[in-house]
């Protein structure tokens, strides 16, 4: 007897499509709601109705509440990690980069924002996150070799709290600064703190050398 050959599995594009649109209805409508200052009472439900989709539907993509702001987080650092990269870095560049950040946020505002939301309501530390401090510290370290551990750690947290949707939006929203006002005060307060970081070291040389 001839063997059968396996079958083969064909997903159709129309489908795929219709899926991704799907998904995208369902978080668009996670994003309006959160946004709307309801992350602790909203309901899968009231996703599936606000997205004009069946809450079965809802179900097949995102089964719980937990599993539709993870997806949140995931389209969220998925935007900025596309377009923005610490590889290949030195610290002097910070200011720029964070610059071209501030452009993205503005440009997914409204899902950044309920990112942003949800890792402060939920107290949820994304492995991205973690990854990008690593990155500050090791980018000091690497441009003051000696520096104390504990220093660098400190300095280290200022930057990368500059370098986040937070304290994008606290500039935005508290303080009412608009996007370019927002850009230019970021990449000053970096540049600033850099440069101070930079020239501490002979500063305190030259201390000791006058104690001698």
């Amino acid at each position: 007897m001839d063997k059968q050959e396996p079958k083969r599995h064909y997903q159709s594009p129309l489908r795929s499509q219709q899926r991704e649109l799907t998904r995208n209805q369902i978080m668009n409508a996670l994003v309006e709601i959160i946004n709307e200052g309801r992350i602790l009472t909203f309901s899968v439900k009231e996703v599936a109705d606000r997205a004009g989709v069946s809450y079965g539907t809802v179900y097949q993509h995102f089964p719980t509440r937990e599993s539709l702001l993870e997806a949140l987080y995931e389209s969220a650092s998925g935007i900025v990690g596309q377009k923005l990269t610490l590889k290949s870095l030195n610290i002097e560049l910070l200011p720029e980069v964070t610059k071209r950040t501030a452009e993205v946020f503005e440009e997914h505002s409204l899902i950044l924002q309920a990112f942003t939301t949800a890792l402060a309501m939920q107290n949820i530390q994304p492995q991205s996150r973690r990854e990008r401090d690593q990155k500050y510290m090791e980018l000091i370290i690497e441009r003051i070799p000696d520096i104390p551990t504990d220093v660098a750690k400190q300095r280290a947290a200022i930057l990368s709290h500059l370098h986040s949707s937070l304290t994008w939006i606290t500039l935005r929203q508290r303080f009412e600064l608009n996007a370019n006002q927002t850009e230019n005060a970021l990449e000053w307060a970096l540049q600033t703190l850099i440069e101070n970081l930079i020239c501490q070291k002979p500063r305190e040389s030259e201390k000791v050398a006058k104690k001698e």
